[in-house]
């Protein structure tokens, strides 16, 4: 009786694919890999031009500087929170607009705190005050439109407050006022002297200012100038009666 001769197996080509297979993955990580090295190199990875806009009262250079980053340097390090929280450690800005636009350009918008008054000093020399209390040196060209604040020490606790009050204040309520001076007394220690270009003298206080100036152009339309006040009780008086009673 004749046995079946059992039939051969086929080789399967199988382990040479995915030999070939990892091969090919392996020269792609690996081109991979050297076009991101040759990236890194090229010019199109590094800083190409830093824009700054926005800035008034801190210069282009101190705002480069505080971000610590120049042309050639990467451009996609530091990150944008990084260099964000370098720009608002200078004591003017309010808050900063950081984008990177590809390739190359490293775009600062910056936002500063609203200059509110004006100071002089006892040398002639003009400073601008801002929101925050920060003075500085009034930029070339720049003219003085705003309250000049007089009689004010420089560590006055309540000049500080006044400039936050000023700053929470719309522009066109502030056209009018031309000087601001403490007028503290032992019932309001907050208040102050405000006078106007219109030629009126206003007294009220620092903590009131918000509430109180908002109807000050009601109070001064079609009167002729006088002094007004404005605390608790408001009233207003013609300096023509002041010059009748004498």
């Amino acid at each position: 009786m004749s046995e079946k001769i059992p039939a051969l197996k086929k080789e399967t080509a199988q382990p040479r694919s995915r030999r070939g297979q990892r091969l090919i993955r392996l020269l792609i990580a690996l081109a991979a890999i050297l076009l991101i090295v040759l990236f890194f190199r090229s010019p199109l990875s590094k800083i190409g031009e830093i824009q700054v806009t926005g800035n008034e009262f801190v210069s282009r250079e101190e705002i480069v500087g505080a971000l610590d980053i120049a042309p050639g340097d990467s451009f996609f390090f530091p990150g944008i929170s990084k260099l964000r929280q370098r720009a608002n450690e200078l004591k003017p800005i309010e808050s900063v607009l950081i984008v990177k636009n590809f390739p190359g350009v490293v775009s600062v918008e910056v936002k500063e705190y609203p200059q509110v008054a004006v100071r002089l000093s006892t040398d002639g020399s003009i400073s601008a005050i801002l929101s925050n209390g920060l003075m500085l040196p009034m930029p070339k060209g720049k003219l003085p439109d705003k309250p000049i604040l007089s009689g004010w020490e420089a560590d006055d606790a309540n000049m500080a407050e006044l400039c936050k009050a000023l700053g929470d204040l719309p522009g066109y309520l502030l056209s009018d006022l031309s000087e601001i001076q403490p007028d503290p007394s032992v019932s309001y220690p907050k208040r102050i002297k405000m006078f106007t270009r219109s030629r009126f003298e206003v007294t009220t206080s620092i903590e009131l200012l918000k509430d109180k100036i908002a109807y000050l152009s009601d109070i001064v339309q079609n009167r002729e100038p006088g002094k007004i006040t404005m605390l608790d009780v408001d009233y207003y008086s013609p300096y023509s009666t002041e010059i009748v009673a004498e």
